[in-house]
C-alpha cells in the first residue's frame, strides 16, 4: 500500500474510534442535562455547638431557598440525642431553621448541611425608574438603625442628589459614596447614621447607610443577607443591598464593589435588617461554616461519582482527584483546538500572524484579563516596543542586547501599572497576572523581531492580521461549555488530527487572493 492509502486507513480508524467513544456517553449525558448552568458548586455545613442552660434553650437561623440564581439541594440535618425538637418556619421572604431542647445544663451539637448552585447576575439600570406602588411603600420607612429621615441623612441625600440627570445617576452617586467610606472589620452593630460619623464600617453599617440614602430619596431598598462562599471554613457572614427597579431586586454590594451585580459564589439566606444567628441568651454557643467547593460540569446534574462512572474514556478523574489544575487542562485541551483554526485562517483563509499557537496563547490571556482591556494593553505594549527600539536603533545597538533592554522596560511598565491599579483600585490593572504578562511579552518580542526582519509596515500589517485571528480564537475558547466539553469527550482532539490533514492538503486558492485577484479571475464576456 502507498503512502495516501495508509494515510487514510489511519484517519478512518482514528474517526470510527472517536465517534463509537462518543456514542457510549451521549446517552446518559443528554439524560442528565441540566438548563440551570450553575457556574459555581459548593457543600456548605452548618455546624453549632452549645451549652443550654437553667430553662428552655432554643437555637435559630436562616436557611437558603431557591430562586433564580440559586439551587438548593441534598438538605440533611444531624442533631445529637439531646435535642428535643427540630422545625422549619417559612414566610413571604424567608425560612427559619430552629432546633429547641428542655434538657437542663447539656451540650449539643447540630449539623445543617446542603450543596448550593449558584449563578451570577448583571443587571442594566434604565436612566429613569417607574413609579412605585403601595405594595413597597415598607422598603421607604425608617426603621430604628436605618435612620432614613434623620436630618444628617437628609443633608447628605440632598447633597448627592445634586447635579444628577436621571435615576441611574443618583444611585450611582450614593453607591460610589458608600463604597468610598473606609472599610473595617467591625463586628458590632452599626446604624446608618454612626457610619457617616465614623466614616468606617463593615458590610452591615454599608449596607443601612445605602438603604438610607436610598429610602429618603424615594427609591425602596432592602438589606440582604448571606455568606460568600469560599473554599474555606469561617465564621463571618455578609450583607449587600438591594433596590427595587422597574419590579426589579437588583442588588449592591457597596464593600466589595459590585454594582448592580451579584457573583455566583453569593449565598443568599435572607432579607431584611436582621441576625443570622439568634438564641437564647446566656448560653455557651459557638458555631463555624465549613465551605468545601465541588468539581462540576455546568450542564450536567451528575455528582462526582455518576462522572467517574461514564462509559469510555474522560478526563474527570484528573479534575476531581486535583492531579492537575482546571485552567491548566483548558489551556491544554484548548490549544489543538486554537491551533485548529490559527492553520485554517492561514492556510484557507490566507492571514498572516506571529506564528500558529501565538494567537491561541494571546487569545487565552486575553479570558483572563478581559478582551477590550486586553487588547488595549496588548497594543499598548507593542506601541511601548517601537518607541523603546527606535532610539537604540540609532545607536546601532545588537538586536539580542535591545530586546533585553526593551522587555525589561517593558515589564518594568507592567510591574508599575499593577500597582497602580491596586493602589488606586483600578480593576483591569490588577488584571495583569504572570501567566498573560509572559504571553504578552512573548508577542511583543515577535514584534520587534519582524520589524528588524521585514520592516515596520509588514510588521504592523502582521500585528493587525494576528488581532483579527486573535479575535477569532477568543470567540471560541470563551464558549463557557467548551472546556466541560473536551474534559467529558477529549476523544475530540484526536478528530483534530483529521481535520488537520485534510487541511495539509489543501493547495486551492486562499480567500484572501481571491479577493485581491478578483479583477484578474474575472472573464470577459
Amino acid at each position: 500500500m502507498n503512502s495516501k492509502t495508509n494515510l487514510k486507513i489511519s484517519l478512518s480508524l482514528i474517526t470510527i474510534i472517536v465517534v463509537v467513544s462518543i456514542g457510549l456517553k451521549v446517552k446518559p449525558i443528554f439524560k442528565n442535562y441540566d438548563n440551570f448552568n450553575p457556574e459555581n458548586v459548593y457543600q456548605i455545613k452548618y455546624r453549632f455547638f452549645f451549652k443550654s442552660g437553667d430553662k428552655a434553650t432554643s437555637l435559630k437561623t436562616y436557611i437558603p431557598k431557591n430562586n433564580s440564581r440559586q439551587r438548593i439541594s441534598k438538605e440533611k440535618v444531624t442533631n445529637d440525642n439531646n435535642l428535643s425538637f427540630f422545625r422549619k418556619e417559612e414566610d413571604s421572604e424567608n425560612i427559619k431553621a430552629i432546633w429547641e431542647t428542655d434538657k437542663k445544663q447539656a451540650y449539643h451539637s447540630v449539623d445543617y448541611e446542603f450543596i448550593f448552585e449558584g449563578k451570577d447576575r448583571t443587571y442594566r439600570l434604565p436612566k429613569s425608574f417607574n413609579t412605585v406602588s403601595e405594595n413597597y411603600l415598607k422598603y421607604l420607612r425608617p426603621t430604628e438603625n436605618i435612620q432614613s429621615e434623620d436630618k444628617i441623612i437628609d443633608e447628605l441625600a440632598a447633597r448627592l442628589d445634586q447635579d444628577t440627570k436621571n435615576d441611574k445617576e443618583v444611585i450611582r452617586k450614593i453607591f460610589d459614596y458608600v463604597y468610598a467610606i473606609p472599610s473595617a472589620p467591625i463586628i458590632t452593630l452599626t446604624d446608618a447614621i454612626t457610619t457617616i460619623q465614623q466614616n468606617k464600617a463593615s458590610c452591615n453599617g454599608k449596607s443601612r447607610l445605602f438603604v438610607a440614602l436610598c429610602r429618603n430619596l424615594g427609591y425602596p431598598a432592602r438589606i440582604k443577607g448571606g455568606i460568600i462562599l469560599e473554599n474555606t471554613e469561617k465564621r463571618t457572614s455578609h450583607a449587600w443591598v438591594e433596590v427595587l427597579i422597574n419590579k426589579v431586586w437588583v442588588p449592591f454590594d457597596g464593600l466589595n464593589n459590585h454594582f448592580a451585580y451579584l457573583p455566583s459564589n453569593y449565598l443568599e439566606l435572607y432579607q431584611g435588617d436582621k441576625s443570622l444567628i439568634t438564641h437564647t441568651a446566656g448560653i455557651q454557643f459557638d458555631y463555624t461554616y465549613q465551605i468545601n467547593q465541588v468539581n462540576h460540569i455546568s450542564f450536567l446534574k451528575m455528582n462526582s461519582e455518576e462522572l467517574h462512572n461514564l462509559p469510555g474514556f474522560s478526563l474527570w478523574n484528573l479534575v476531581d482527584k486535583k492531579i492537575i489544575s482546571k485552567g491548566s487542562l483548558h489551556l491544554l485541551l484548548l490549544l489543538p483546538i486554537g491551533g485548529l483554526m490559527v492553520a485554517f485562517l492561514r492556510n484557507i483563509v490566507g492571514l498572516k500572524t506571529f506564528g500558529v499557537f501565538l494567537p491561541v496563547l494571546i487569545a487565552f490571556s486575553l479570558l483572563h484579563i478581559g478582551f477590550v482591556s486586553g487588547i488595549a494593553i496588548f497594543v499598548g505594549l507593542i506601541t511601548l516596543i517601537g518607541l523603546i527600539s527606535y532610539p537604540f536603533d540609532k545607536l546601532r545597538l545588537l538586536y539580542t542586547p535591545k530586546l533585553v533592554i526593551s522587555l525589561t522596560v517593558m515589564v518594568s511598565v507592567i510591574l508599575l501599572a499593577t500597582h497602580l491599579g491596586v493602589k488606586n483600585n483600578i480593576e483591569w490593572l490588577t488584571k495583569l497576572t504572570f501567566f498573560p504578562i509572559i504571553i504578552l511579552t512573548i508577542s511583543a518580542e515577535r514584534f520587534s523581531r519582524s520589524t528588524l526582519e521585514d520592516g515596520y509596515v509588514k510588521a504592523i500589517d502582521k500585528l493587525f492580521q494576528t488581532l483579527i485571528a486573535t479575535s477569532i480564537c477568543y470567540l471560541i475558547l470563551s464558549w463557557s461549555w467548551l472546556p466541560s466539553i473536551l474534559i467529558l469527550f477529549p476523544e475530540v482532539v484526536l478528530l483534530i488530527i483529521v481535520f488537520a490533514a485534510f487541511l495539509g492538503r489543501y493547495i486551492g486558492i486562499r480567500w484572501i487572493e481571491l479577493f485581491r485577484f478578483k479583477p484578474l479571475l474575472k472573464v470577459e464576456k
